[in-house]
């Protein structure tokens, strides 16, 4: 799970907002369409078009605008505008029998104590990952990172070899790098390229990357 650093809300969503008065309150199922996909874009520009969850590459076509704290009767309904409670995860059009993962699995799962946060600094340092992309709790213990693990499906079979999949193209080619070399193809792995995208699947990359940068 990589930090997101939640940017300004898009104009015209704050806009759209700001015309509530006593005959009209603006919701989430009266949100026009153009506002709808504007915000939807805004939300993946500033995760860097990875998921909020897993990492994996999204975009408009395979992705959703994800509530952290639920929507919904009996969840947390005075949130379902709050630009700060919405994210970007993957899994738009599931097909029936595909597996579900992130927001899709978590659905309306949420505990304050447990459930961990994208938005959250401490987020990237809850989970590790194998090379051959099992994800696991950092910590033995950390119940947190556990169960959000399990609500969200972030170790099924699917993720765990995309995540193997990517780590592998980076690994293979590590023979020749110097200590100093590999520090820095890490650093990378943490940052934006040009068009402000992270590298997909980072956190796992980064997570394995710096586990062989101790070894050695």
């Amino acid at each position: 799970m990589k930090q997101i650093i939640k940017n300004q809300e898009p104009e015209n969503f704050r806009e759209w907002k700001q015309l509530a008065n006593d005959d009209w309150q603006p919701s989430w199922t009266g949100m026009p369409g153009d506002i709808k996909r504007s915000l939807h874009q805004a939300l993946i520009s500033e995760q860097g078009g990875i998921c909020c969850y897993c990492g994996r590459r999204i975009d408009s076509g395979e992705s959703h605008i994800e509530h952290f704290r639920p929507r919904g009767r009996n969840s947390f309904p005075e949130l379902e505008i709050v630009y700060t409670n919405l994210l970007a995860s993957c899994q738009r059009d599931v097909q029936p029998g595909a597996p579900l993962h992130c927001g899709k699995k978590k659905g309306k799962w949420f505990d304050e104590r447990l459930t961990i946060s994208p938005l959250n600094a401490e987020c990237e340092r809850r989970f590790r990952f194998g090379s051959n992309g099992p994800i696991f709790p950092l910590v033995e213990g950390d119940d947190g990172a556990r169960q959000t693990i399990e609500h969200l499906g972030l170790d099924i079979d699917k993720l765990r070899a995309m995540r193997k999949s990517a780590i592998e193209g980076v690994i293979s080619e590590l023979d020749a790098l110097s200590d100093q070399d590999l520090g820095r193809l890490i650093a990378g792995f943490t940052e934006r390229d040009n068009s402000g995208e992270f590298p997909e699947f980072c956190m796992p990359i980064v997570s394995v990357l710096r586990e062989l940068q101790v070894a050695a």
